[in-house]
């Protein structure tokens, strides 16, 4: 025997050798006759390569050298029953070892065939011989399929004792006897006690026996045939198998099982078309034919009933592949009890056949029993999960395994499994002879197995391990032991992978799972995501086409499944692993596995799941990050330092926000319990970072120094959390089926609607990053670059003031996201709060943005001013950057090399100056400008190059309120006196307040256009008109404010400042409005502070100062606006620009209602005993009579735009109404505004009924008419009358031969002329 060291094999010869040769063995070494299968490691050693709720797979250490290293090989395997052996056949070798062993490399008996097959022939069959005794090895038979040759050695451990030489006749031979040409053996079955059953490809059947009939090795074999005179039988006698030179081929499968009878075996031949015969065989050969019956048509039928669609005429593609006796725990409970106890009652069996269509195959397993004369069908199982169609010639035929205690089946095909449970609810037919529907409903758990097609695997041979449950002793050979429970199994031994163990879990423990109708769509994405990982991994994860799944069954399970990745709630995860660090990862991987099966293997998931799930990861990728600052600030703790900040904070965290650890189970970690199974929650630790700061500060430790260095910790842990998420974010989101989201620095950048609310900017996320970063900048600027002594260490602060441009980018995201995450929503109240975090976002980058300078870091914050797109704040730092660098750069006394590096740097902040033109066009030059504008350096905002003069223009073009320096431009930069003029006007007309300034642009403005006129420049002439009679009544309305403020001033002497000045105005001019009439005071209030100040009014503010002011006249000083109030309020009417008619028609009215009630028409009405003059004088002395009298003499020259007289009753009711009010009051005044316009109403309607002013009201305006016409007369008669002194002048001179050059007549009289 020669032993090989590495792989602890023998080979043995299997030539024909004499059986009496007796070898002599004196002079060797024997080996432990030990069984293998004792060998046991420390575990298994196996590599679980799927587990769920039902069953795991695993594949086994134990594999011979000769079979890893030839893995292409082909070969044929065998597994013995109940034994830990395994048996594998090459073309030229059989090969023993312990499947069980934990060795990679086992011990392996391998044994040299007698013959070599060649290629393309069939592989040798084989088995092992079970021994008659527990405690001895098996032997081993060797059956050549074309020749017929036999070989059996009666033990492998004492084969293997002697050397190759002398084991060449060890072994006994025999053959089949004759075999015809063409004919093969097919199948060797064990048929204990009786010996074993071959089958050929003919249909013959042959019973082989090992021993004779005194229990020596002794091989004979002889043919089964009944011993029935008719031939006419299924099977029929040898002359109707080979009668007329065609041979039967349609065996399917032979079976065995022992008899209760002693020394007597059942033995079951089932054709490929169903026909069905049942031997007794016994030990010395004899073999007795008990039940030939067809059981094809009711297996067709039993098809039909859980398969409509199959036709009646398709017997032709019905095959039955394999079948196996039923235990009293397979039966249906349809099936006869009593039938597996009674040979004469009928036998149970399950049967495996399908139905083959072009494209398909559906399998089924039947249920059914067997008597003499009848078959009934007591359940069918229809194969939903595997249809790939069986090819007679390529393919495998499936093998129906049945391992104890028979609730669940396996069928093995090339390169798939499929597990099926056999327990079933009592069936509903009336009686198990009618095959009803309802009697072959199709329930129970089924499950698909698939081996990787692109590792060349193939199943080669399968065995079972029958499972126990054993509570109690049990006795064996006198001993009294308990078992230990083993659940039942399927062997398989599998080119490429060696041996897999697919161990069923015990319905006990499951039976849910097992009764379930179906596997779950999280049961099969699990086994994937948690298995599938491995490369060397030989299962297909892949879904089958037709295991269909809801959508919302998937994603419910996608959801869960995440969850439990995140709490580490599956029993694949192991949660008390050395490396923290390991096992962070290998979750991590779980989840990216996840997502990216799920998107290979299903219909994409909802956008919300999808976010999901990458939040999920985004939170794995921050709790390592978390954990790698951990595990490196205990690696760096002294002895005397605080306990690490992450510590603190978890244990600070109340029951809601992690799991109950409990410490009597020794769960004392809390960092490692948290990160283990409160990862989901971990945004809840960004607040902690700054709440336990406030509880360390109230525990007493206050000291800056402290404060400092808690927050160091903090911020670090902060940062980690949200970076991370972020990073991961914009670099993963692919992965999880996001890849058509719009990402910028891990911020999606629109389309938030329908995706839940982002962990990464909830309220707790935005707070955190605003009080850490708040209190960060504090802290550094309070000991940067001199820190104080007993405050914060150097290096603390160093690290505070490198992490703060963090923390302002951290806070930053969180708030642009928080924002438009809200502003997407349906909710009115979520879209406020967006509005409201985008607020705090502009608050926020403004306030830290603008102290980053003052911590010397310019560049840092240039950064985030660019990132965030924050122009104003981007100008400011390089404006002061360039000039700090500027000032720096002419200072002679710095030395050489710092001027050097000085000037560099200043020279490339002037370069990106510039470049900012370029970069972001208008919205930098914007900024710019507004920048120096408000630090006042008009100067140099003027005196840039010319390249940006565009920019200038195009800024104050587009900004009116900088119309100021806009003209300025216009006429240095662009040389456009009308673009200039216009820009005056536009500042006069509407912009300017100071009425000085008004005055003055729009004169300037004027003036710019008739220089224009002519010009190049000037396009729109066409305009020229109008806008000479805009600036016209603009000039007329300021010329009526500043007599107003004359007349206004005269009593303003004595104030001290503008207050005084407003209280004297008010107590001179607005006793009597504020007194009577509230609102219409708080208006004229307004306007007469106005007036004081010199500030611009309109015409509707204008005319209620002029309407509601009292009248003050003063005899030694008179004033062009006493008495004249009115008619001045008419002149502003008219040169105001009031776009609406409504209001400027409501304004006349109530100009002409308060000029008449100035007066107290019910004391000018009472005439008795007054004579005309006196009558005459009352009514002229009104200013009624003032205001018409103003209207007539100046309506001639302008009679189409003059505002007409109007009469009480056409005044009444102006303004009276909030409605009317609308366009000239804001909405909080004008009910009680139009209140107190009732008031005038009531006056102006008392002096009407009282007053009789209606009918005073024609005769004073025929007075005032008559006054205009009498002073028009007097005043043609006063220059008649000079005209005529020039003219005897001018004759007498003329006369006296005098020349002389004076104009005859001055302008004055000119003027007098021309108003006659």
């Amino acid at each position: 025997m020669a032993r090989s060291d590495a792989d602890e094999s023998r080979t043995i010869s299997g030539e024909d050798a004499a059986a009496d040769a007796a070898p002599d063995v004196s002079t060797l070494t024997l080996r432990d006759k030990r069984k293998l299968g004792e060998r046991r490691g420390k575990g298994d050693g196996s590599l679980m390569l799927t587990k769920n709720d039902v069953y795991a797979v695993s594949q086994l250490p134990s594999l011979p050298e000769r079979i890893r290293d030839q893995p292409a090989d082909r070969l044929a395997g065998f597994m013995l029953h109940d034994s830990p052996y395994a048996l594998a056949l090459t073309a030229t070798h059989a090969l023993v070892w312990s499947y069980k062993v934990t060795l990679t490399i086992p011990e392996t008996f391998t044994f040299t065939l007698p013959s070599s097959v060649k290629t393309g022939d069939p592989l040798p069959l084989g088995s092992l011989v079970p021994s008659p005794s527990a405690s001895a090895d098996p032997g081993l038979l060797v059956v050549m399929p074309l020749t017929g040759q036999i070989t059996y050695w009666e033990s492998i451990t004492t084969a293997g004792a002697l050397d190759t030489i002398r084991q060449r006749h060890h072994g006994i031979s025999g053959f089949v006897g004759r075999i015809f040409s063409g004919e093969t053996i097919v199948q060797l079955e064990i048929a204990e006690p009786a010996g074993f059953i071959l089958s050929l490809s003919s249909g013959r059947v042959a019973h082989l026996s090992v021993k004779d009939g005194q229990g020596k090795p002794s091989i004979s074999v002889q043919f089964m045939k009944s011993s029935a005179k008719s031939s006419g039988g299924l099977f029929g006698g040898l002359s109707n198998i080979f009668g007329g030179g065609v041979w039967r081929r349609d065996v399917a499968a032979v079976r065995a099982q022992r008899s209760p009878k002693a020394r007597k075996t059942r033995v079951a031949v089932l054709t490929v078309k169903g026909g069905l015969q049942i031997w007794d065989v016994q030990r010395g050969g004899n073999h007795d034919l008990r039940i030939e019956v067809d059981a094809g048509e009711q297996m067709l039928e039993g098809i039909r009933s859980v398969f409509p669609e199959a036709d009646e005429d398709r017997r032709t593609d019905f095959t039955v592949f394999d079948f196996q006796f039923a235990t009293e725990n397979t039966q249906s409970e349809n099936a006869d009890e009593s039938s597996s106890a009674d040979d004469d009652r009928g036998f149970n069996l399950l049967v495996l056949g399908a139905l083959t269509g072009p494209q398909s195959s559906t399998y089924f397993i039947f249920e059914l029993t067997v008597n003499h004369s009848s078959v009934v069908i007591n359940h069918v199982h229809r194969l939903t999960w595997y249809t790939e169609v069986f090819r007679p010639h390529t393919s495998r035929s499936p093998r129906l395994m049945l391992p104890q205690p028979g609730w669940t089946a396996f069928v093995v095909f090339e390169r798939a499994i499929v597990i099926v449970s056999l327990l079933q609810k009592p069936i509903d037919g009336p009686s198990k002879q009618l095959m009803t529907e309802e009697s072959f409903t199709v329930e129970g758990f089924e499950d698909v197995i698939e081996l990787r097609q692109d590792l060349g695997t193939e199943i080669v041979g399968c065995g079972i391990e029958d499972g126990f449950d054993y509570d109690g002793p049990q006795r064996d050979e006198g001993h009294s032991q308990r078992r230990k429970t083993r659940h039942p199994a399927c062997i398989l031994l599998v080119k490429q992978a060696g041996v897999l163990r697919i161990k069923l879990q015990s319905p006990k423990e499951n039976i849910n799972s097992i009764t379930s109708s179906r596997i779950s769509a999280k049961s099969k994405i699990e086994q994937a995501i948690y298995y599938g990982t491995q490369s060397s991994n030989v299962i297909d994860f892949a879904i089958r086409p037709n295991m269909v799944f809801s959508e919302d069954e998937v994603e419910t399970a996608v959801k869960d499944i995440s969850n439990d990745v995140l709490a580490s709630n599956s029993a694949t995860i192991v949660t008390s692993s050395p490396s923290v660090e390991h096992q962070l990862k290998e979750r991590a991987n779980s989840l990216k596995a996840l997502a990216v099966y799920v998107k290979r293997m299903f219909r994409p998931l909802s956008r919300a799941t999808k976010w999901k799930l990458l939040e999920g990861a985004e939170k794995m990728a921050a709790a390592r990050s978390v954990w790698r600052l951990y595990d490196a600030r205990v690696l760096e703790k002294g002895p005397k330092d605080d306990e690490p900040f992450l510590k603190m904070i978890i244990d600070m965290l109340g029951p809601k926000l992690k799991h109950k650890r409990e410490p009597e189970k020794g769960e004392l970690d809390s960092v490692r319990h948290y990160l283990v199974h409160d990862i989901a929650k971990i945004e809840a630790i960004l607040p902690w970072t700054y709440h336990s700061l406030q509880e360390l500060y109230k525990e007493g430790k206050k000291s800056h120094e402290k404060v400092a260095h808690f927050l160091v910790q903090g911020t670090d842990i902060a940062l980690a959390i949200l970076e991370t998420a972020f990073e991961f974010r914009q670099e993963h989101a692919s992965h999880y089926g996001l890849e058509g989201e719009d990402l910028s620095g891990g911020i999606l950048n629109g389309n938030y609607a329908g995706i839940p609310p982002l962990w990464t900017s909830i309220a707790y996320t935005t707070w955190t990053y605003e009080e850490l970063t708040r209190v960060t900048r504090e802290l550094v600027a309070d000991s940067w670059p001199n820190p104080s002594l007993g405050g914060p260490s150097p290096e603390d602060i160093g690290k505070l003031r490198d992490a703060f441009p963090r923390l302002i980018d951290g806070g930053c995201k969180a708030y642009i996201e928080n924002h438009r995450w809200c502003i997407a929503s349906d909710d009115e109240r979520v879209r406020n709060r967006g509005r409201d975090a985008w607020n705090k976002y502009l608050e926020f980058r403004h306030q830290n943005l603008a102290k980053i300078a003052e911590l010397g870091l310019v560049e840092e914050g240039i950064d985030l001013a660019e990132r965030y797109q924050d122009m104003p704040t981007l100008v400011e730092l390089v404006v002061d950057g360039t000039d700090a660098l500027e000032a720096r750069a002419k200072d002679s006394n710095l030395p050489d090399d710092q001027a050097a590096s000085v000037r560099a740097n200043y020279r490339a902040f002037k370069a990106r100056f510039e470049e900012y033109f370029n970069l972001h066009g208008d919205r930098w030059a914007d900024a710019l400008f507004k920048y120096l504008i408000a630090e006042g350096q008009l100067g140099r905002l003027l005196s840039y190059s010319a390249e940006w003069q565009g920019y200038l223009t195009r800024f104050l073009r587009c900004n009116p309120a900088y119309g100021k320096i806009g003209w300025i431009n216009e006429v240095l930069g662009e040389k456009d006196l009308a673009s200039a003029s216009q820009a005056l006007l536009d500042q006069g007309r509407v912009k300017e307040k100071d009425l000085w300034s008004k005055k003055v642009e729009i004169s300037l403005g004027r003036l710019a256009s008739l220089a224009s006129q002519g010009s190049e420049s000037n396009t729109d002439a066409e305009k020229e008109p109008k806008q000479a009679l805009q600036v016209k009544s603009q000039l007329e309305l300021i010329a009526i404010q500043e007599k107003l403020y004359h007349h206004i001033g005269r009593e303003l002497y004595a104030a001290i400042d503008e207050h005084a000045e407003i209280d004297l105005a008010m107590q001179e001019f607005g006793k009597k409005v504020t007194k009577e009439k509230p609102a219409l005071g708080n208006v004229f209030e307004e306007a007469m502070t106005a007036v004081v100040a010199r500030e611009s009014l309109g015409a509707a503010r204008l005319i209620h100062v002029l309407t509601l002011m009292d009248h003050h006249y003063d005899l030694e000083h008179p004033s062009a606006v006493a008495g004249q109030e009115f008619n001045m309020a008419l002149e502003a009417l008219k040169a105001g620009e009031i776009e609406s008619q409504q209001s400027r028609a409501m304004l006349e009215r109530i100009i002409w209602r308060r000029c008449m009630i100035r007066d107290d028409w019910t004391v000018i009405n009472d005439t008795q005993l007054k004579d005309d003059r006196a009558v005459e004088q009352s009514t002229g002395d009104t200013a009624l009579f003032a205001t018409l009298k103003a209207v007539f003499k100046t309506g001639p020259k302008a009679a189409s735009s003059q505002p007409r007289p109007l009469g009480p009753l056409d005044v009444l009711g102006a303004g009276t109404t909030a409605k009317e009010l609308e366009d000239s009051f804001p909405e909080d005044v004008r009910g009680a505004i139009a209140m107190d316009m009732k008031k005038e109403d009531e006056q102006l309607q008392h002096y009407i009924n009282k007053g009789r002013l209606n009918d005073w009201f024609a005769g004073v305006r025929d007075a005032a008419k008559r006054s205009v016409l009498d002073d028009i007369e007097a005043e043609a008669a006063v220059a008649e009358m000079k005209i005529e002194q020039r003219v005897r002048l001018w004759k007498q001179r003329k006369s006296q031969g005098e020349e002389s050059d004076v104009e005859w007549m001055d302008s004055d009289d000119d003027a007098d002329v021309e108003m006659g």
